[in-house]
């Protein structure tokens, strides 16, 4: 099994010129291309809130890394959904990345390809996380975790070897800098091996469905390799 490898950046290090740094690994959101036509997305360096996020509208936070930059990596992401409605279908698409800076749905439509991490609801009390794959525009989920108290803030480290992903579900941030398998879950699975361009801080899965609001934030997104 793919294992989740501590973050390298925890500690300073020494660059060749001799000066002790520590580089700022975190992601800056407001450098991102933001499409928000319904005006739910709130957007700070490192912090994104979501209010009432909807199935019905397009809305993610891109940046393009390079055509083929993304291919094995590990990431890392916070993620709390805040409130949701009593839909089946609602979900936060917390982490993603593709070949096209587009909604999700449009992409494999399109028979593209990406891999997504989504807070979905299971009742009205609780979330699950998923892992989902899209292989030439064919979706594959590949796991699911345990239910998730609303309100409970997750602490994600996610790496990809070739097709093998693993996802590290940890309850604190200190667990997850030391390493190993999630305190919450750890959802593994095979999924689609392409080398992608664009990492979403926030996706959209339009499928037309109104009324699945789902509220939550997402913060502190660093790509590590």
């Amino acid at each position: 099994m793919l294992s989740y490898n501590r973050n390298p950046y925890g500690a300073p290090y020494r660059n060749p010129y001799g000066a002790i740094s520590i580089p700022d690994a975190y992601e800056d959101f407001t450098k991102y291309v933001e499409t928000d036509p319904a005006g739910v997305l709130s957007v700070s360096k490192r912090k994104i809130i979501a209010t009432g996020f909807d199935r019905d509208v397009d809305g993610y936070l891109t940046d393009d890394k390079g055509a083929g930059a993304i291919t094995d990596f590990v990431h890392e992401v916070d993620v709390n959904v805040t409130s949701l409605t009593d839909e089946n279908s609602s979900a936060l698409f917390f982490w993603a990345v593709a070949n096209a800076s587009d909604d999700l749905k449009d992409i494999g439509d399109l028979g593209g390809d990406f891999l997504e991490l989504a807070a979905l609801r299971t009742n009205a009390t609780n979330y699950k996380l998923r892992l989902r794959s899209c292989d030439g525009g064919t979706l594959s989920i590949p796991d699911e975790s345990v239910a998730i108290s609303v309100g409970t803030k997750v602490f994600i480290g996610t790496s990809r070897s070739g097709t093998a992903m693993t996802v590290e579900i940890y309850s604190t941030a200190a667990l997850r800098e030391i390493g190993g398998a999630g305190d919450i879950d750890t959802l593994i699975g095979t999924v689609v091996g392409t080398a992608f361009r664009y990492v979403y801080a926030i996706a959209s899965y339009n499928a037309g469905s109104a009324a699945k609001d789902i509220s939550g934030t997402i913060e502190n997104l660093r790509i590590v390799q």
